[in-house]
């Protein structure tokens, strides 16, 4: 089968909090399960409805802030078992705030020298 992913997902767990825009806005946590320069793997508590628009907060390890983004939910399945249901969303992100794209792009280019073998300083 042929892979139709633009870009290189890394298996990374990192803190995200969203909303849920057109809702009340109600920040809640998930954490990812993949991350790439398009979109992300998102466990959550609760599900998220295919279609919904997300404000984002990304928690990147060793960055002074959050960066912020905005997705979309292109898919939302349940995972877990009986005794712990969780959710699991895919995500295509959209807009990313302008402070915080070096900061987002430099923590994916890290990853990605770290899956070669490499360390490149920028």
């Amino acid at each position: 089968m042929r892979e139709k992913r633009r870009f290189i997902r890394f298996e990374i767990a990192v803190k995200v909090t969203y909303c849920v825009q057109g809702e009340v806005r109600v920040e809640k946590t998930g954490i990812t399960k993949d991350l790439s320069a398009g979109g992300m793997q998102l466990f959550t508590e609760e599900k998220i409805q295919t279609g919904s628009k997300l404000d984002l907060e990304l928690f990147i390890p060793e960055a002074l802030n959050p960066a912020h983004l905005s997705g979309i939910v292109l898919w939302s399945s349940e995972v877990g078992d009986a005794q712990k249901q969780s959710y699991s969303a895919g995500i295509e992100f959209g807009e990313i705030e302008e402070d915080n794209k070096n900061t987002f792009l430099k923590f994916l280019c890290d990853l990605m020298y770290k899956k070669i073998g490499k360390k490149v300083d920028l």
